[in-house]
């Protein structure tokens, strides 16, 4: 495993030690040594993640126009991700996040408008005339991508794991995107009506395109191979009552293993969780609440603003994803404020765009160490010495 093989770091500081993990997985399958951390619940473990993890700054054309004409967009988009196997390979990146359109007919994206606008002939691109979801972060504008698919960067997850087999759970987020540019583009003062292009109209999201979702997932990932929804919940009434209550699964019966989560909220969500509350034979957990049936991962992004918030929820049981940074603010200006608070929180999912070090400033976000995974700091047992990864 490279960088990572057999890494692990020093502990937590106070008790949150439950039942399962007491139990201890039985600390390891029965087809392999225990190792180092295996007896911790998942929600006693801390990694790092990386933020719109597909994304590559917009194509050459494009790049000069948006850094020309509207330099508060550009600023926000011109970070760039290594390819997924890279992430976690050389970087040891655990949890990923994809924005995932809808295009059930295929060729919905395949003539990016920008290159319209720019005069530009726009070549075909492989994969994007075919139905199925497209990754990209905003359609027609920002859309130069690692993995022009779901499927595509599904696969390199899956041909990672399945060579890595003693990694920590990695977490895929996935938002599904039904806007189009007029939805923020007003922010930078683009009138997208006045240009003369038609722009894609995205197709917003139902209950047979999340059933087209899952599918995908499926495609790639054998069920025995994904932690979900129903592995967590067991015989509770609903997925919170059993977090809070039993507690995640052991680190020793859980690793080579992924997991999915919704980022969408609001009116998607509500189609997703319609005919499963507690999200009953789902493979996404949700972005939820406490008080939902469904409640198992939160996002909380600033640790800063809601420092409380955050600890009374990861002491509760639930898994957290925090942020450490957002592009063109925090990096720029080597402003490490909020990367130290969430390195010091309960999240276990750290979210960051600079996971290579920021070239003017040296801005960086790793695990002490440069560990995969270590004892979460707020809710690993204080006894806690690390987490191997084999």
């Amino acid at each position: 495993m490279a960088l990572f093989a057999g890494a692990c770091s020093s502990g937590g500081e106070e008790a949150g030690t439950d039942d399962s993990a007491a139990s201890g997985a039985d600390s390891a399958s029965e087809d392999r040594p225990a190792l180092e951390g295996d007896e911790l619940s998942l929600n006693q473990i801390q990694v790092i993640g990386s933020h719109n993890s597909y994304h590559l700054p917009a194509v050459p054309e494009v790049a000069a126009g948006l850094e020309a004409l509207v330099p508060p967009l550009w600023e926000t988009i011109s970070y760039e991700h290594r390819p997924l196997t890279e992430q976690l390979e050389d970087y040891g990146i655990r949890q990923f996040e994809l924005d995932a359109f809808a295009d059930p007919e295929g060729g919905l994206f395949s003539t990016p408008a920008a290159l319209e606008l720019l005069g530009v002939e726009p070549t075909e691109v492989p994969g994007l005339d075919e139905p199925g979801f497209k990754v990209a972060h905003i359609a027609d504008i920002d859309y130069n991508t690692t993995c022009l698919t779901l499927v595509a960067c599904l696969q390199e997850i899956e041909g990672w794991s399945d060579a890595n087999p003693t990694h920590v759970p990695i977490m895929v987020m996935v938002e599904t995107k039904g806007d189009d540019l007029r939805g923020g583009a007003g922010d930078f003062g683009i009138d997208v009506d006045t240009l003369g292009v038609e722009f894609a109209r995205p197709v917003e999201m139902n209950a047979e395109l999340f059933d087209d979702l899952e599918a995908e997932v499926l495609s790639v990932f054998d069920e025995e191979d994904i932690i979900t929804p129903d592995d967590v919940r067991g015989d509770a009434p609903t997925l919170e009552e059993a977090v809070l209550d039993s507690g995640w699964p052991a680190l020793g019966e859980s690793r080579g293993k992924v997991m999915f989560a919704l980022v969408d909220t609001g009116a998607s969500r509500d189609i997703y969780t319609a005919d499963a509350p507690a999200l009953e034979d789902r493979v996404f957990f949700t972005s939820s609440e406490p008080g939902r049936p469904d409640a198992a991962f939160l996002r909380i992004d600033d640790s800063l603003e809601h420092p409380v918030e955050l600890e009374e929820a990861a002491e509760a049981g639930y898994l957290i994803r925090t942020r450490t940074d957002e592009p063109g603010i925090h990096a720029v200006s080597n402003d490490v404020a909020l990367r130290d608070s969430a390195m010091a929180s309960g999240a276990q999912f750290l979210s960051t765009d600079y996971y290579v070090a920021e070239p003017t400033t040296g801005y960086v976000v790793q695990l002490p160490g440069g560990v995969a995974a270590r004892c979460n700091p707020v809710t690993a047992p204080a006894d806690c010495e690390g987490v191997a990864e084999g």
